[in-house]
């Protein structure tokens, strides 16, 4: 049991026995009256968000989740196919369970899969990936480079804001967190 005050974002959580991933979470402090924590924190069973309230002084249930190596192997309709670098299963995941995960699909890349008493919960993409820029506007003379910021397709189907310089055909780094532009690595 942890303080409702040291719940951060990405934890997983127990309530009325069932698990919560915390999406959002901002510690409140009003001028009268006790401190809240406002989470917003997703089902993990039907997927939904909603708002949480927590006082400070309440206790919540934080769950481990344990983690594992996995490798994208294929796509087959709606359904994608991971292996369990340790064991060699196949681990079948939905399209709507990955969510924006998707877009850092990349065969034979690994990935960190938490499960809770064997069931899949979340899927970790690497921090950085590479991606080829499919589509770009045509670069502006005389913009400068730390002012001007254009949309690009990479060739995973994201969209992302990247510095005037970068052109079609340039392979870029991309964080997967946010999915921003870190830097070009290749023209």
């Amino acid at each position: 049991m942890i303080s409702a005050t040291q719940i951060r974002k990405g934890m997983v959580i127990l309530m009325s026995e069932k698990l919560y991933r915390v999406e959002e979470m901002k510690h409140i402090t009003p001028g009268k009256g006790n401190a809240i924590v406002q989470t917003k924190i997703r089902d993990l069973n039907d997927m939904t968000i909603r708002d949480y309230r927590f006082r400070s002084s309440e206790k919540v249930e934080r769950v481990t989740l344990e983690t594992r190596e996995v490798s994208y192997s294929y796509q087959d309709g709606d359904q994608y196919i991971f292996m369990d670098n340790q064991t060699f299963d196949q681990i079948t995941l939905a399209g709507d369970f990955l969510g924006d995960a998707v877009y850092y699909l990349k065969e034979d890349t690994t990935y960190q899969l938490e499960s809770f008493q064997e069931t899949p919960m979340n899927i970790t993409p690497p921090l950085t990936m590479e991606f080829e820029v499919l589509e770009a506007e045509k670069s502006i003379k005389g913009a400068t480079v730390q002012a001007s910021y254009k949309p690009a397709k990479l060739n995973n189907g994201m969209e992302v804001q990247v510095p005037s310089f970068v052109d079609v055909g340039c392979i870029i780094k991309v964080d997967t967190r946010d999915g921003s532009y870190i830097e070009r690595v290749s023209k």
